[in-house]
C-alpha cells in the first residue's frame, strides 16, 4: 500500500509539472467554466422584484459562487483522453505501466485539483467574508460535509466520464456521451438554477438522478438549506451512485480491452 501512494505521489508531481508547463492552457480551460457567473447575471436580474422561490439576491450570488467553485473542484476530461489515446494505440504502452492506467489519469487530474484549489478557495472565502448578502453556514461540522460531498462530486464525475470514454473502444463518436453527460449535468445538476425552482416533472425526475449530488448537493450544505440527517441521506446517495459507477467501470473496461486486443493494438 505504501508503495502504490508513492507511486501516486510521483505521477501527481509529474502532472504538476506539466500543469506548470501548460499554464495559459489550463488559465483558459479554467475561465470556461465560468457558465454559473452568466446564470448568476440572468437571476440577479429575474430577482430585482423581489425574492424568488425563497431566495433572495444574496442567495443567489452564494448558490453561484459555489456552483463556480463546484465546476472547478470537479472538472474531469478523461474521456477526451482516452479517446485520443486509444485511437492514437497510446493505451498499448499505458497497458505496460505496473499500475491500472486509470491511476495515471487520475493522477494528473489531481495535480489540476491542486492548483485550482490554491487558486480559487482563497476567493470563495474572502467572497463571504466581505462582500454584503453573502452567508455562508461554515462551522466544523458543515465545513466536513462539504469537503466529502466534493470530493464524492469528483468522484462520481470522474467514475462516470471514464466509462463514456471507454466506449471509444467500439464508436468514432463516443464522446458524443460525454456531451449528453455534461448537458444533463447542467440541467438536472444544479448548475442552471437551484433544483427546488425546476418546474415540475423536472424538479422530481432530478431528485431520482445521480446528477444532483455533483453540483447542488454539496452547494446546498453551504447554504444551510440541509439537516444533518438530510446529508447523510445524501453522502449514501454519492456512495451508492459512485459504486454502481465503479461497477459499470470494471465491467466496460473489461469488455473494452479486449475489444482492444483483438485487433492487435
Amino acid at each position: 500500500m505504501r508503495e502504490f501512494f508513492y507511486k501516486y505521489l510521483i505521477l501527481t508531481r509529474r502532472g504538476l509539472g506539466i500543469m506548470f508547463e501548460y499554464r495559459v492552457s489550463m488559465l483558459i480551460w479554467t475561465l470556461s467554466a465560468s457558465f454559473p457567473l452568466v446564470m448568476l447575471a440572468v437571476w440577479l436580474s429575474i430577482g430585482q422584484g423581489g425574492p424568488i422561490g425563497g431566495y433572495t439576491p444574496g442567495d443567489f450570488i452564494v448558490y453561484y459562487l459555489l456552483v463556480f467553485y463546484m465546476r472547478q473542484m470537479t472538472s474531469v476530461w478523461v474521456a477526451w483522453e482516452l479517446d485520443y489515446d486509444i485511437r492514437q494505440g497510446a493505451m498499448s504502452s499505458k497497458l505496460l505501466h505496473p499500475i491500472h492506467p486509470i491511476h495515471e489519469y487520475i493522477s494528473n487530474n489531481l495535480a489540476d485539483k491542486v492548483m485550482r484549489f490554491v487558486v480559487f478557495t482563497p476567493i470563495v472565502i474572502l467572497v463571504a467574508l466581505f462582500v454584503p448578502r453573502v452567508n455562508l453556514v461554515m462551522t466544523p461540522l458543515s465545513l466536513a460535509f462539504f469537503i466529502i460531498a466534493v470530493i464524492g462530486a469528483w468522484l462520481m464525475r470522474y467514475l462516470l466520464q471514464f466509462t463514456l470514454g471507454l466506449f471509444s473502444f467500439w464508436f468514432s463518436q463516443a464522446l458524443v456521451l460525454t456531451d449528453v453527460a455534461w448537458l444533463l449535468i447542467l440541467l438536472f445538476g444544479g448548475s442552471v438554477a437551484p433544483l427546488d425552482l425546476l418546474p415540475e416533472p423536472l424538479r422530481t425526475i432530478a431528485y431520482y438522478l445521480p446528477f444532483q449530488f455533483m453540483v447542488n448537493f454539496p452547494v446546498q450544505i453551504l447554504l444551510g438549506r440541509l439537516t444533518t440527517s438530510d446529508i447523510l441521506y445524501g453522502l449514501g446517495g454519492m456512495a451508492f451512485w459512485s459504486a454502481l459507477f465503479y461497477i459499470a467501470f470494471r465491467v466496460v473496461w473489461a469488455r473494452g480491452i479486449r475489444q482492444f486486443s483483438a485487433f492487435g493494438a
